[in-house]
Protein backbone atom coordinates (compact mmCIF):
# COMPACT_ATOMS: atom_id res chain seq x y z
CA UNK A 1 0.00 0.00 0.00
CA UNK A 2 1.37 3.57 -1.10
CA UNK A 3 1.51 5.71 2.34
CA UNK A 4 1.79 9.41 1.61
CA UNK A 5 5.24 9.96 3.21
CA UNK A 6 6.33 8.51 -0.05
CA UNK A 7 4.78 10.56 -2.56
CA UNK A 8 7.31 13.52 -1.78
CA UNK A 9 10.16 11.34 -2.48
CA UNK A 10 8.65 9.73 -5.76
CA UNK A 11 8.20 13.26 -7.44
CA UNK A 12 11.28 14.66 -5.72
CA UNK A 13 13.39 11.74 -7.66
CA UNK A 14 11.34 12.24 -10.48
CA UNK A 15 12.19 15.66 -10.51
CA UNK A 16 15.72 15.16 -9.99
CA UNK A 17 16.08 12.79 -13.35
CA UNK A 18 13.70 15.15 -15.52
CA UNK A 19 15.53 18.57 -15.11
CA UNK A 20 19.03 17.47 -16.25
CA UNK A 21 17.14 16.09 -19.35
CA UNK A 22 14.93 19.13 -19.91
CA UNK A 23 17.60 21.71 -19.20
CA UNK A 24 19.18 21.80 -22.36
CA UNK A 25 16.68 22.30 -24.73
CA UNK A 26 15.68 25.63 -22.68
CA UNK A 27 19.01 26.72 -22.06
CA UNK A 28 21.69 27.22 -24.45
CA UNK A 29 25.04 27.44 -22.86
CA UNK A 30 26.99 25.55 -25.83
CA UNK A 31 27.96 28.35 -26.96
CA UNK A 32 30.00 29.65 -24.45
CA UNK A 33 31.69 26.78 -24.65
CA UNK A 34 35.33 25.63 -25.60
CA UNK A 35 34.93 23.57 -28.88
CA UNK A 36 37.05 20.75 -27.30
CA UNK A 37 34.46 20.38 -24.63
CA UNK A 38 31.43 20.92 -27.10
CA UNK A 39 33.21 17.95 -29.39
CA UNK A 40 33.62 15.56 -26.18
CA UNK A 41 29.74 16.44 -25.33
CA UNK A 42 28.56 15.18 -28.85
CA UNK A 43 30.34 12.54 -29.24
CA UNK A 44 29.45 11.46 -25.30
CA UNK A 45 26.27 9.57 -26.17
CA UNK A 46 27.87 7.31 -28.88
CA UNK A 47 30.76 6.86 -26.02
CA UNK A 48 28.86 5.52 -23.43
CA UNK A 49 26.23 3.50 -25.46
CA UNK A 50 29.89 2.31 -27.12
CA UNK A 51 30.86 1.33 -23.62
CA UNK A 52 27.62 -0.54 -22.68
CA UNK A 53 27.07 -1.74 -26.12
CA UNK A 54 30.08 -3.75 -26.65
CA UNK A 55 31.31 -5.57 -23.86
CA UNK A 56 27.49 -7.36 -23.93
CA UNK A 57 27.76 -8.27 -27.94
CA UNK A 58 30.90 -10.12 -27.41
CA UNK A 59 29.79 -11.87 -24.15
CA UNK A 60 26.51 -12.73 -25.39
CA UNK A 61 27.91 -14.66 -28.02
CA UNK A 62 30.23 -16.72 -25.78
CA UNK A 63 30.78 -19.73 -28.15
CA UNK A 64 30.52 -17.10 -31.50
CA UNK A 65 32.04 -14.29 -29.95
CA UNK A 66 32.83 -13.70 -33.36
CA UNK A 67 29.72 -12.90 -35.02
CA UNK A 68 29.17 -10.78 -32.67
CA UNK A 69 32.64 -8.98 -33.71
CA UNK A 70 31.38 -9.08 -37.58
CA UNK A 71 28.40 -7.55 -37.12
CA UNK A 72 29.87 -4.60 -35.34
CA UNK A 73 32.47 -4.22 -37.75
CA UNK A 74 30.15 -4.32 -40.64
CA UNK A 75 28.03 -1.84 -38.91
CA UNK A 76 30.94 0.64 -38.30
CA UNK A 77 31.87 0.53 -41.74
CA UNK A 78 28.20 0.87 -43.16
CA UNK A 79 27.88 3.69 -40.83
CA UNK A 80 31.60 5.05 -41.68
CA UNK A 81 30.60 5.44 -45.19
CA UNK A 82 27.04 6.02 -45.58
CA UNK A 83 26.37 7.73 -42.30
CA UNK A 84 22.56 7.10 -40.50
CA UNK A 85 21.78 4.86 -38.17
CA UNK A 86 18.92 2.31 -39.45
CA UNK A 87 21.09 0.82 -42.08
CA UNK A 88 23.95 0.39 -39.71
CA UNK A 89 22.00 -1.62 -37.62
CA UNK A 90 20.00 -3.77 -39.86
CA UNK A 91 22.75 -4.57 -41.47
CA UNK A 92 24.74 -5.61 -38.14
CA UNK A 93 21.93 -7.77 -37.39
CA UNK A 94 21.60 -9.23 -40.49
CA UNK A 95 25.53 -10.06 -40.42
CA UNK A 96 24.99 -11.66 -37.26
CA UNK A 97 22.02 -13.36 -37.49
CA UNK A 98 23.59 -14.73 -41.18
CA UNK A 99 27.50 -16.22 -39.70
CA UNK A 100 25.57 -17.13 -36.76
CA UNK A 101 22.99 -19.39 -39.27
CA UNK A 102 26.27 -20.54 -41.12
CA UNK A 103 28.06 -21.95 -38.00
Amino acid sequence: MLTWRIVPLILASSAATLLPRILPYFVNFSNNLPRFVRKCAAVLPVAALGALIFPAILIDFKPYWYAGLCGIVVAALIAWWRGGMVLPIVSSIATTYLVLSLV
